[in-house]
């Protein structure tokens, strides 16, 4: 039986997908509705800094976080996924151990050292209309099942954010064993 993701669960790249933008991806369902599934891509570091953004905007650039790969759509938006313990205007609850914020005055507040104990700042999000999603993991036309992401049901941030971001795609396909037999054998 293929699960259909909730926000929170891990969407995991098979190793055969087709698009290479993807390879070895691990995906965050931040919202998963009649209009789609949103999400971040959680383990693809890219060679930028929070830094590198913000030098010529007045905010303080003594933030010096690294940035990661959210996905194709949207590149110059910043979006940040953390724990609960932290929250401002625009945070938006993605499940009980989640949450999404892409607002400008979440710099300040990393600036002043206030952000939730675990967080990765990303550049981008990945999307899928509606229905497709749900196609890909039935493998349905023009998808196939050698294609189809894995599901992980709900983690915490500090499982994801606390290991090798080298070790995340690993350990999230162990996560997921089960998917992994229904889908790729």
């Amino acid at each position: 039986m293929i699960e259909m993701p909730n926000p929170g669960d891990l969407l995991i790249a098979p190793p055969l997908i087709p698009d290479t933008r993807f390879r070895k991806s691990v995906m965050l369902v931040a919202n998963d509705n009649h209009g789609g599934t949103f999400a971040l891509c959680m383990n693809r570091p890219t060679n930028h800094t929070i830094k590198d953004l913000l030098i010529d905007t007045g905010f303080d650039t003594n933030i010096n976080f690294p940035l990661y790969w959210g996905g194709p759509v949207s590149p110059t938006t910043i979006w940040m996924a953390h724990s609960l313990d932290w929250e401002i205007e625009r945070t938006i609850p993605v499940n009980e151990q989640w949450a999404i914020t892409s607002n400008i005055d979440m710099f300040s507040h990393l600036a002043d050292g206030d952000y939730p104990e675990h967080f990765r700042l990303m550049l981008g999000y990945t999307s899928w209309g509606p229905g497709q999603l749900k196609a890909e993991l039935r493998g349905l036309s023009p998808w196939n099942h050698n294609h189809s992401w894995l599901v992980a049901k709900s983690s915490t941030p500090g499982w994801i954010l606390e290991q090798p971001v080298e070790d995340v795609w690993l350990n999230s396909i162990e996560l997921s064993s089960h998917s992994a037999v229904d889908a790729w054998l």
